[in-house]
């Protein structure tokens, strides 16, 4: 009986991780091109499990902001931060006093011969990434991708560092950026809240089993003083 216990507990844990990891994924659902989380467990109720992220596209929404950025197809913007090259989907950029083109937390955005300079008022950036300004070529925005997103990790703001072997990036096989747009979160949030309900469910009833449990086991102690 007390082993039917801790199995119980193990698949309150269960549940509970399955809940804080729903809770985080639509907490999420309005920052830009955030990717949610999947927990899969090899064996329930164990907490044998793993943790992915689902890289698939979000939608884009128009925004009219001439430095804003979406990636339609799959593909990281490349990012220098003080911790060194950092990836994002987030194309939230502007332009810093010295005419860089930054993301939101002032993080150099690399084009394909290094740092991305702006100076000119009419800016076109064109579906390959080249940016064009009063019609004279500025650059091309850097887009690259990995053949093992796993190894991808994330650092908070839309970031992921690259923790694989070697370099792991390469130029993206496809490139499709639009300009005036920006990839929102690719959470479901009807589908989140399934899952939520299913997850609280789920807790719920272990907790009841649990109780049911630490009765019987309270009244067989009981009734074995009174026996004695």
């Amino acid at each position: 009986m007390i082993s039917g216990i801790y199995k119980l507990v193990d698949g309150s844990l269960v549940q509970k991780l399955r809940f804080d990891n729903i809770s985080n994924n639509l907490a999420n659902v309005s920052t830009t091109a955030f990717k949610r989380d999947i927990i899969s467990f090899n064996q329930i109720p164990t907490m044998d499990y793993f943790s992915e992220t689902d890289f698939q596209p979000g939608p884009i929404t128009y925004t009219g902001n001439k430095l804003d950025l979406a990636l339609v197809d799959h593909g990281f913007f490349k990012i220098r931060t003080p911790r060194g090259i950092r990836y994002t989907r987030d194309g939230s950029f502007a332009l810093n006093a010295e005419g860089v083109l930054v993301t939101h937390r002032g993080d150099t955005v690399l084009g394909e011969q290094g740092p991305v300079r702006i100076e000119g008022s009419d800016i076109s950036i064109k579906v390959d990434g080249e940016i064009v300004v009063d019609g004279q070529t500025a650059g091309k925005i850097a887009v690259v991708d990995f053949e093992n997103r796993g190894a991808l990790r994330k650092e908070g703001h839309s970031y992921f560092r690259y923790t694989g072997e070697g370099k792991g990036e390469a130029p993206a096989a496809r490139v499709e950026i639009r300009q005036n747009y920006l990839e929102r979160s690719n959470v479901n949030p009807t589908e989140e809240m399934i899952k939520m309900l299913e997850a609280y469910r789920a807790f719920e009833s272990t907790q009841k089993a649990i109780q049911c449990i630490d009765e019987i086991t309270r009244r067989l102690v009981n009734d074995a003083a009174l026996l004695q």
